[in-house]
């Protein structure tokens, strides 16, 4: 028998020193997540140490950790890592939400967004994983899931500006050791991106898919049309990184079915779960408070000058927190609402 909130979870966090990982253990805290006992996983077990709930909590190796003490793991680390183990955590009867981009676009994987609600999963059913989407498809589908049940959707233009901690810690210390350098009149040698960040701007750079996008751009449409399932969906996504630190800010030209008017789109988003409506004429920016916080900023929404079918709207999101963190576990709250 599974345990209840009153007792609590045991879970295990792979990838907890990283960026996301240490925002999940804050976002546990902040949504009273029912935890027992927390197990912090990374690469080894040393001397390093992860902060929950106040309290320093040691790292564990995870090549070895027995899953069998855990009910749910959330993993919190590169595709690979989830790819040979989460198996291993499923094979030991553990619910696993993964934030990974290894099974987004599995047939057989829920790829869910927590303030856009979805089934609750049998426990009879047994274990299961949940993938949780980019941040960016993310915040895309919950800007536009209000819109669509009203006017329905027939194309999706985003482009993303995205923040170097998309690429992790060692991105935000690229940027970091960038700027210092260049402000000292000191030249830079980029490792994360293929050329300098700070103070510039450079579009998304993997291999390049054979319909002209990037891979991950490539993946962040397909990740759309999943969430919405709806393959004929035309969404097309084109990624800048720009020197911020945290917030991916999109500008989203949306084609409904439907004709819908920027206020009719306004008071749906008004209501909308996880969204905060930016009414001021003053301009939103993500150093404007959108950085470590839980909800998705949108604002300037448009009516296209040639359509009563297009919208264009500005949105700032917390890719770390909100598009990673919170989600991973509003899912989390979905497998074990049985028992919350």
């Amino acid at each position: 028998m599974a345990p209840t909130a009153e007792q609590g979870f045991h879970i295990a966090v792979v990838g907890a020193t990283g960026l996301v990982g240490e925002a999940l253990l804050e976002a546990l805290t902040d949504r009273e997540f029912p935890v027992k006992k927390l197990y912090a996983l990374g690469r080894d077990d040393g001397d390093s140490s992860v902060l929950f709930a106040d309290r320093p909590v040691a790292v564990t190796a995870l090549d070895g950790f027995d899953f069998s003490r855990c009910q749910l793991v959330f993993f919190c680390a590169p595709a690979e890592v989830a790819k040979a183990h989460v198996p291993r955590a499923l094979a030991a009867g553990c619910h696993v939400v993964d934030a990974s981009a290894q099974f987004r676009l599995a047939a057989d994987v829920p790829l869910m967004v927590g303030d856009l609600g979805g089934v609750v999963l049998a426990e009879a059913d047994g274990p299961h994983l949940i993938a949780s989407p980019s941040a960016i498809a993310l915040q895309i589908a919950t800007l536009l899931r209000p819109i669509e049940r009203v006017a329905g959707l027939r194309a999706v233009d985003a482009t993303v500006l995205a923040s170097v901690s998309g690429q992790g810690r060692a991105g935000v210390d690229e940027l970091a050791g960038q700027t210092a350098r260049l402000l000292n009149a000191q030249s830079v040698k980029p490792k994360v991106f293929p050329a300098q960040i700070a103070f510039n701007a450079l579009p998304a750079f993997d291999a390049v898919h054979e319909s002209g996008f990037t891979e991950e751009e490539f993946q962040i449409a397909s990740e759309v049309k999943k969430l919405f399932s709806n393959k004929e969906l035309a969404v097309n996504i084109s990624e800048i990184f720009i020197p911020v630190f945290y917030c991916h800010s999109q500008v989203i030209r949306v084609e409904t079915r439907e004709p819908l008017s920027a206020a009719a789109a306004l008071k749906l988003l008004a209501v909308a779960p996880g969204v905060d409506v930016i009414k001021s004429r003053k301009p939103f920016s993500p150093a404007d408070g959108a950085s470590n916080s839980a909800t998705i900023r949108v604002g300037r929404v448009r009516q296209g000058a040639e359509s009563d079918r297009v919208l264009t709207l500005w949105t700032v999101a917390d890719n770390v927190r909100k598009g990673a963190a919170v989600n991973s576990v509003q899912l989390a709250e979905t497998l074990l609402k049985p028992h919350l």
